[in-house]
């Protein structure tokens, strides 16, 4: 694939990847009922058929007009045209 604009217009970096978007499921450190206190347990499931990459207008299509979004290592973000 190839960026249309490859460079962060901010800094200048190249381009890391795309912003995505994921659903998962953060774990209890144990099983929860009633009076137990439970807390996050560190592990987090990830969901991965559900990933998919932020576009300009989240709820829209992929078109021209609303490209995904990519970021480089300094944390900018911006929206480009990727050629498959």
């Amino acid at each position: 694939m190839k960026l249309q604009t490859p460079f962060c217009p901010q800094c200048g970096a190249p381009a890391q990847g795309t912003l995505e978007r994921l659903c998962g499921r953060a774990d209890f450190n144990v099983d929860p009922g009633p009076g137990v206190e439970v807390e996050y347990g560190g592990d987090t499931k990830i969901w991965w058929d559900e990933q998919r990459t932020v576009l300009e207008q989240d709820d829209e299509p992929e078109t021209p007009t609303n490209r995904p979004i990519v970021c480089c290592s300094e944390g900018y973000t911006w929206p480009t045209i990727i050629e498959w």
